[in-house]
């Protein structure tokens, strides 16, 4: 494993980076550390350096003492993408997270200097007239990021990009609508037409916010369209992202999209039965096209894990390997089988009847059982096949 190190005041000390990389996502989203534990871990670890890299860019305007010194450290970490190009060492100590994936070609550079020019938007002062200015700032902003995502989950199909900018653009209006008041005391506003928010008329306010939010329903819909297009192991960490995100512009709804009263935040339990909402959503979608794939064919192909009937792709047709095969039925179950365990844990805590007693919690602990021992076996077949290894 490549090691880099610290360059903060304690060069001396190495760091894992992939371990470095976990820390600032736990600490940083919850939501999107929530979702990540369902990538694969080859996958995983990469994600992890890339929002790394990108709360970096973020906080390098965020956290700037002043204009100009984040201006300096923009066109220094925009300067290291060309670096990376060439192999050379970057400056930035954060561009280390991004290198590899760089030299790799996983990360077209142009999405990564896109998102530093949204940030240099930020910086600047960027001005939001219309809901096309608001469309436009999240695309550099957030767009980008859903572009490299996938790019890193080895998706090629370009009819792809539309659906994963949506999903990037959708989250981060639900930001901007969560973070109203926090960006007005920072001189910063994304409301369409409201120049100074700290100012404005709260129904008006409430109004754009509710606007917003409408705009990022309609690009959630979409975002989920594109899930054929996601491999199937990684269908579950983008649904659940999606949807805990989602369910925080659903409370700013609820709530009467009143943003000026302070934060909003989902609640564990609810973050948990969202995230369980989004499981059971892939596993249904999984299952349907594995049938689909059966029925239509022998072999039956993969062609449909990674991409829509509409895809204009002409990339070769993988067949389904047995292990591919096991693999999906064996994390269908687990998955199913965390379900029930949750199912039943909610048994014991609100039981119909007396005589319920501990049997639920037995249950529970059997589904639990069974939950690890299934994904052991799915993890046994998640490997390439000596044919695909060749």
């Amino acid at each position: 494993m490549s090691e880099r190190f610290e360059n903060r005041g304690d060069a001396d000390k190495l760091i894992d980076p992939v371990e470095d990389a976990n820390a600032v996502i736990a600490r940083s989203s919850r939501s999107f550390s929530v979702a990540s534990s369902f990538l694969p871990y080859s996958i995983r670890t990469k994600v992890w350096a890339l929002y790394a890299w990108c709360r970096s860019v973020d906080d390098a305007v965020d956290h700037a003492s002043c204009p100009t010194e984040a201006a300096e450290a923009l066109h220094t970490l925009e300067e290291d993408l060309a670096r990376c190009q060439r192999g050379e060492s970057p400056s930035h100590p954060a561009s280390e997270w991004i290198r590899p994936m760089i030299l790799a070609g996983q990360i077209h550079p142009r999405h990564a200097r896109e998102l530093i020019e949204g940030m240099r938007m930020d910086l600047e002062g960027y001005s939001v007239r219309n809901n096309e200015d608001l469309e436009h700032y999240c695309y550099h902003a957030a767009g980008t990021v859903g572009l490299m995502m996938t790019s890193l989950m080895g998706v090629t199909n370009r009819a792809a990009s539309r659906h994963a900018i949506a999903l990037g653009v959708a989250m981060q209006m639900t930001n901007i609508a969560r973070d109203v008041r926090e960006d007005a005391e920072r001189g910063r506003s994304y409301l369409p037409g409201i120049e100074n928010v700290l100012e404005a008329n709260s129904d008006r306010i409430s109004q754009s916010v509710s606007e917003i939010l409408a705009l990022a329903e309609e690009r959630y819909n979409l975002a989920i369209e594109g899930l054929p297009y996601v491999p199937w192991r990684c269908r579950i960490a983008i649904r659940v992202a999606l949807e805990v995100y989602r369910e925080i512009g659903r409370e700013i709804q609820r709530k009467g999209c009143s943003v000026m009263d302070g934060r909003t935040v989902i609640s564990k339990k609810r973050l948990a039965w969202d995230a369980s909402r989004a499981m059971l959503s892939s596993i249904k979608m999984n299952i349907n096209m594995t049938l689909r794939c059966v029925m239509d064919r022998k072999p039956f192909s993969f062609k449909e894990f990674t991409m829509s009937e509409s895809s204009d792709s002409n990339l070769p047709v993988r067949p389904c390997t047995a292990n591919q095969a096991k693999q999906i039925a064996f994390l269908g179950l687990s998955l199913t089988s965390i379900m029930a365990t949750a199912l039943f844990v909610l048994v014991y805590i609100n039981p119909k009847e007396e005589g319920y007693s501990y049997l639920p919690l037995v249950y529970a602990g059997a589904s639990a059982i069974a939950a690890f021992l299934f994904h052991r076996l799915s993890a046994r077949y998640d490997r390439p096949s000596a044919e695909q290894a060749a």
